[in-house]
């Protein structure tokens, strides 16, 4: 039957395969048709296919024809605003950590707004000293102070005649008026360095030594440098900005750094940070007059119904960048700084971790300056945690920081025993209660003090300190504590003597560390930030091993100074 051979067959093609003879139709004029069809559209597609290989070939030959066309033109164009290249270091062969060597020390810019001038200075004076050390004209161990006053001069002069955007400049009387370097209306910017071509030419940069900085706000301090024009005539400073490449994100920074080896410029917002403080007598707070705000959902707030809001700064004594992710971010201006390095494994106090470490231009020590009632900072090194507290005090001991005070359990522990020995002299703190931070009437100058522990008062910040105190003519002793405050707020109510105090030195000191987050979050709320690297390169007369006779190297003499290396107690190497 049908089916039987249907289910052989079916075995058969299973198991071995099987050759079928059908005998031959006649073919139809429709599958002529449809043969013919295929084969003119094969013919027309292969036509089709030898054109567009034709065309791409013509387009490959045409790119490669403006690439050369391209290259010749940016040959004969110099300087150069560069894109940034991509980096042949992957971002997973950078090193967790990196400081670029070499670094020129920080500058003061003291109550003008022209932080700006001092990135710009310091781009120049790291170059000098760069380039100068890479030709063979310049001893590694030194560098050159520049003048950020004749600097800035200058570049007023140069704003003057020709006005762009980025110059500082005020709004008077409807009227756009540049001409001073502390910034106003609308700021400035560190970018002149490139887009001031004129400014390497010789008559804009010198030596410190020309003149003396002006420390305060005043338009005409800010235009006096007595011997300046006298100066123009025989200086031997000549650079010339070859490019300038920006970045914009993490990865391409760290890129830059390492690949090139020189600081990079940072323009970033600042913004106040809001803590809220419990309305309590000790503050000065009614709950019946105050401004009330709800408290933090905190377990530390919840005897507390009544919360007022201070705006703090965004930058602690110990040089650390901070803000609360969760805060409302209130504008407070911008500041210039230059990035040397990073650390992806460094871990600040408020508990962000990885950042940039940046040398910015702030005295240390107390006043109110930027903002901050009190200021600190520390070494590169310490930031790259190359070197520990202790080595790190010796260099920058931070004596206005209650971070810096021992803490004793007793007025006894801190003057004689085995602690007083152990912690070496215990430098006692005289009550100066500024009013700066926390209302007046928090000490007693007659006594004093010693610093008995602080505890942590919620978690954004705030802290209890409390101190033990002595009178030194009847001897009598006592405890006090503070109101809940920043660890900086206590530089405003205690400081040691300042007969004892041993200050920050200026040449190592001076960097801060902000952290990536904090970075990328105002990148986030206001945008505008961009770093950049700047290749500069100088005349060889500029240098006083390469003087030509044309030149008076006096003054680049005069603010020569030597390089200086952080204090060590003992070796971080020891080896048995």
């Amino acid at each position: 039957s049908a089916a039987p051979a249907a289910r052989r067959l079916r075995r058969r093609r299973m198991d071995e395969p099987l050759l079928v003879t059908r005998k031959a139709r006649p073919v139809s004029p429709l599958s002529v048709c449809g043969v013919v069809g295929i084969c003119v559209a094969a013919a027309v597609c292969c036509a089709q296919l030898f054109a567009l290989r034709a065309v791409a070939g013509r387009m490959e030959a045409l790119e490669v024809a403006l690439a050369a066309s391209r290259a010749e033109v940016a040959s004969t164009l110099a300087p150069a605003i560069v894109l940034a290249a991509a980096s042949a270091v992957k971002s997973d062969q950078l090193p967790h950590k990196f400081v670029v060597d070499g670094l020129t020390p920080s500058a003061d810019q003291a109550f003008r707004g022209d932080c700006w001038l001092f990135a710009v200075t310091g781009l120049l004076e790291d170059s000098y000293r760069r380039y100068g050390v890479k030709q063979g004209w310049m001893d590694p161990k030194d560098f050159l102070r520049l003048s950020r006053q004749a600097l800035g001069i200058s570049i007023m002069e140069l704003c003057k005649k020709h006005p762009i955007g980025i110059c500082p400049a005020n709004l008077v009387d409807g009227k756009v008026i540049f001409g001073n370097t502390t910034e106003g209306t609308d700021g400035a910017d560190e970018h002149l360095l490139y887009w001031l071509r004129t400014l390497g030419d010789g008559s804009n940069v010198f030596p410190d030594s020309v003149c003396p900085y002006a420390i305060h706000d005043n338009w005409r301090q800010e235009w006096t440098c007595d011997g300046l024009e006298a100066a123009r005539k025989t200086n031997p400073l000549h650079f010339t900005v070859k490019s300038m490449k920006s970045y914009y994100e993490r990865e391409a920074m760290k890129q830059a750094l390492i690949r090139n080896g020189r600081p990079l410029s940072l323009g970033i917002t600042m913004v106040t940070v809001p803590h809220f403080l419990p309305c309590i007598k000790a503050l000065d707070c009614e709950p019946a007059t105050a401004v009330c705000e709800p408290c933090p959902l905190e377990r530390i707030y919840s005897d507390v119904d009544c919360c007022i809001i201070v705006e703090k700064p965004m930058v602690t004594m110990k040089g650390e960048w901070f803000l609360f992710q969760d805060q409302v971010m209130e504008l407070e201006g911008g500041h210039a700084i230059n990035i040397v390095g990073w650390n992806d494994v460094y871990k600040t106090e408020h508990g962000d971790v990885g950042g940039f470490i940046v040398r910015n231009t702030w005295a240390d020590g107390l006043g109110t300056a930027h903002g901050l009632k009190a200021r600190g900072s520390h070494t590169a090194a310490f930031f790259m945690q190359d070197i520990g507290d202790i080595d790190e005090s010796l260099s920058c001991p931070n004596p206005h920081s209650a971070r810096s005070w021992a803490a004793c359990e007793s007025i006894a522990s801190c003057t004689e025993g085995i602690m007083a020995i152990e912690l070496g002299s215990v430098t006692p703190l005289n009550c100066i209660d500024l009013g700066l931070a926390l209302p007046a009437g928090q000490c007693d100058k007659s006594l004093q003090y010693y610093m008995h522990n602080t505890t942590e008062w919620g978690t954004r910040g705030l802290f209890i300190g409390c101190f033990l105190s002595i009178n030194n003519q009847t001897g009598e002793s006592g405890e006090m504590c503070l109101p809940p405050a920043t660890i900086d707020d206590m530089a405003t109510i205690f400081s040691p003597p300042t007969e004892d105090l041993t200050l920050n030195i200026k040449e190592l000191c001076g960097y801060n560390f902000v952290p990536y987050s904090v970075i990328e979050a105002m990148e986030v709320r206001f945008g505008g930030m961009a770093t950049s690297q700047f290749d500069i390169e100088w005349a060889k007369e500029s240098y006083p091993s390469m003087a030509s006779h044309q030149y008076d190297y006096k003054l680049v003499k005069e603010s020569t100074r030597a390089l200086l290396v952080p204090n060590m107690s003992t070796p971080n190497v020891i080896e048995l």
